[in-house]
């Protein structure tokens, strides 16, 4: 009983889980918004997309507090990160239409990359 409540006083761990949530939910909201401009879905895509952000970058910094810096850990936080750009930069491009067909790709890479960060942040 006691090794299931140590899984929520992970700090990492909660941090990758609220992670994934708001990813899956700004994938979807994403989704949504390519169907019809609505200001209000809009703002919640936006809220999440910066709150999964800073928590990858909040993530991303404890983990190099916790471990060192290392080139190999560092270069995978660098590819996420990257990924998560690579989505900013498409959306803002003049020809939306057609960015939206590749952006629903990276929006499922996301959530694949914080369900990995999930899976290795649970204290074993």
């Amino acid at each position: 009983m006691f090794e299931m409540l140590k899984i929520f006083s992970s700090v990492p761990m909660v941090l990758a889980a609220l992670g994934l949530i708001l990813a899956t939910s700004s994938f979807i909201s994403g989704l949504q918004l390519t169907r019809g401009a609505n200001i209000i879905e809009g703002k919640i895509h936006r809220y999440n997309g910066f709150t999964s952000m800073s928590l990858y970058l909040t993530l991303a910094v404890i983990s190099m507090v916790d471990n060192g810096i290392r080139f190999v850990p560092l270069m995978a936080w660098m590819t996420g990160l990257l990924i998560i750009l690579t989505k900013l930069w498409i959306v803002r491009k003049k020809r939306r239409r057609r960015a939206y067909k590749y952006v629903s790709w990276i929006g499922g890479t996301m959530i694949l990359m914080w369900l990995y960060l999930v899976i290795i942040h649970i204290p074993i």
